[in-house]
């Protein structure tokens, strides 16, 4: 077996299918068709879902001048 890091994930978010959360062997993914996976769930069409909104960076604390 072997492993591999998708050159088209970027914090679990698809950058080809856009705004798609990364699962390999999707419909839109690189791997689409050309690839077998162990699971057969995996293997199965599947359509892309929508990736959870990334949480807002939190706010500095304002200092005051004096």
């Amino acid at each position: 077996m072997s492993s591999w890091s998708c050159p088209h994930d970027l914090s679990g978010i698809c950058q080809l299918v856009q705004g798609a959360a990364c699962d390999p062997g999707m419909r839109g993914c690189v791997l689409h068709g050309k690839v077998r996976f162990a699971s057969e769930a995996k293997n199965q069409p599947r359509k892309p879902v929508k990736a959870a909104p990334a949480a807002p960076a939190p706010q500095p604390k304002r200092r005051l001048p004096f």
